[in-house]
């Protein structure tokens, strides 16, 4: 007999691996053709459900883990699933999404803002969420400013227009003067403030040194200090990413072997590997790695749903989830896209 070629599975092929999926979320075990003839209303016998899930196995749709009679979807199944199978429109079943932007409404703070809303996600999913912070590329500088704390000490606070505050501490070797401390304000707003943070490279600091050291009396360790802590603040090639409900990692399957779950746990506790696996997801819209779709090893057993969040019409940051390739896809998806616009949303609001 000739199975259908990629992309054309028949009515009964979609019903039959639909309900397979849809059991294997719920039950994380090998799906039999007998529990698809009691619990689904297929219409068919076991014996004709056991054809055509050969069939689909045959073509890599569905796996046999080991000697299970029964079957599993594979990585190739889900994204079928995913494609073709599923309705990916925004669906508020949850009730209370309705009310989540005005519960986080009055917060001021963008940090508090992710991490909430990392927090929200993970509730509303059961899944582990992640949420990276505006990238600093697509950032302009709202505001600079250098405050005097102690004699030997001054205050460097950096505010970003999507919201980002960065404060570093800069020591002195001699008190400056609050004259000085005045000038150097105006004059670093004038020459900084409203630009693109991907502007304000070396080289361009480099050259308002020179024209501030030409113009006031002004150690030049203590610019080297300030350009230090300026590019140490902005990591182009980085953001912190903030996570929410890791725990819910120990309520799956997947991962009931220890083993497993420090391997993830170590993973999810590292910035750099958080950095890499958002950042996997370069598309502008909503997207879904799964199994081994995914470029990080890893997590080649899981997959990901993630979205772009957007400030402004800018593309600024990234918030998904990520969990077993067994995952409630249209829960899921529908919950990234809602949250994904609250967020952006919500950072716009604070940061005016």
């Amino acid at each position: 007999m000739m199975v259908e070629e990629i992309g054309e599975l028949d009515s009964r092929k979609k019903r039959i691996l639909q309900a397979i999926i849809q059991e294997h979320i719920i039950s994380a075990s090998p799906i039999g053709s007998r529990t698809l003839a009691k619990k689904y209303n297929l219409n068919v016998s076991p014996a004709t459900i056991r054809n055509e899930m050969a069939d689909l196995e045959e073509l890599d749709y569905l796996e046999q883990p080991h000697t299970s009679a029964g079957r599993v979807p594979s990585d190739k199944g889900y994204r079928y699933y995913v494609d073709q199978l599923i309705n990916k429109e925004k669906n508020n079943t949850t009730g209370s999404i309705d009310n989540i932007e005005s519960l986080y409404n009055d917060l001021q703070d963008v940090q508090d803002i992710i991490s909430g809303m990392a927090k929200m996600l993970s509730k509303m999913t059961h899944y582990t969420a992640l949420v990276s912070e505006p990238k600093s590329k697509v950032s302009r500088l709202k505001k600079v400013e250098i405050m005097q704390l102690a004699d030997n000490s001054l205050l460097l606070v950096l505010v970003t227009d999507t919201g980002i505050v960065n404060n570093k501490i800069i020591n002195l070797e001699q008190n400056l003067s609050t004259s000085k401390i005045s000038y150097l304000n105006n004059f670093l707003s004038h020459k900084l403030e409203n630009k693109l943070l991907s502007n304000l490279d070396s080289s361009y600091l480099k050259e308002i040194e020179k024209e501030l050291l030409s113009r006031i009396d002004l150690s030049v360790d203590l610019f080297k200090q300030f350009q230090d802590e300026f590019e140490g603040a902005f990591d182009p090639n980085g953001v912190k990413v903030y996570l929410g409900g890791t725990s819910y990692i120990l309520e799956q399957p997947e991962f009931n072997d220890l083993a497993k779950v420090k391997k993830m746990l170590k993973l999810l506790d590292q910035d750099k590997m958080l950095n890499k696996i958002i950042n996997s997801i370069s598309g502008s819209d909503l997207e879904i790695k799964i199994g081994q779709e995914n470029e990080v090893e890893d997590i080649k057993n899981c997959s990901l749903v993630v979205a772009t969040y957007y400030i402004s019409d800018r593309a600024v940051g990234k918030i998904g989830v990520i969990g077993p390739t067994r995952m409630e896809y249209p829960r899921v998806i529908s919950s990234v896209d809602i949250i994904s616009d609250i967020l952006g949303k919500l950072i716009s609001k604070a940061s005016g």
